[in-house]
């Protein structure tokens, strides 16, 4: 038989200190943290590819940074919270600009597909199709 006392960690450890909102900050700042981790994976592995081991060794050192960030952050160093939420805002919101550039291309080459003929319209012969099936398996 388990002693349950003895066994239940939670019972010692009290309220927190910190509010809920301050619990969802500290969250929100952790994905940030993550996604500028994952922000500098691409560039790595691009510079790798490229030989060009000086700008993959900073990119990582950039990487590496953040990653401590993380691990040093607490709910309650509201401070902290707030400028990795904005440092990481920053340094993201510029991966999101590129693809939008990359987006506006993609764009165009749609327009330039676009024969003026709308896609969506149904043939005249699959709607008499449609309104004969009753729905069974033939």
């Amino acid at each position: 038989m388990v002693n349950v006392a003895a066994v239940n960690v939670l019972t010692e450890l009290g309220t927190a200190r910190w509010s809920a909102p301050d619990a969802m900050a500290f969250e929100i700042a952790q994905e940030g943290v993550r996604q500028a981790i994952g922000f500098y994976a691409r560039p790595i592995t691009a510079e790798d590819v490229a030989a060009d081991p000086e700008v993959a060794t900073s990119r990582r050192t950039e990487q590496q940074a953040w990653a401590a960030r993380g691990l040093e952050l607490t709910p309650l160093d509201t401070r902290a919270i707030k400028r990795i939420r904005k440092e990481a805002d920053d340094l993201l919101i510029i991966d999101d600009e590129d693809e939008d550039d990359d987006d506006d291309v993609d764009d165009e080459a749609d327009e330039a597909d676009d024969d003026g003929a709308d896609d969506d319209l149904v043939d005249e012969d699959e709607s008499d199709e449609d309104e004969d099936d009753d729905g069974t398996l033939e």
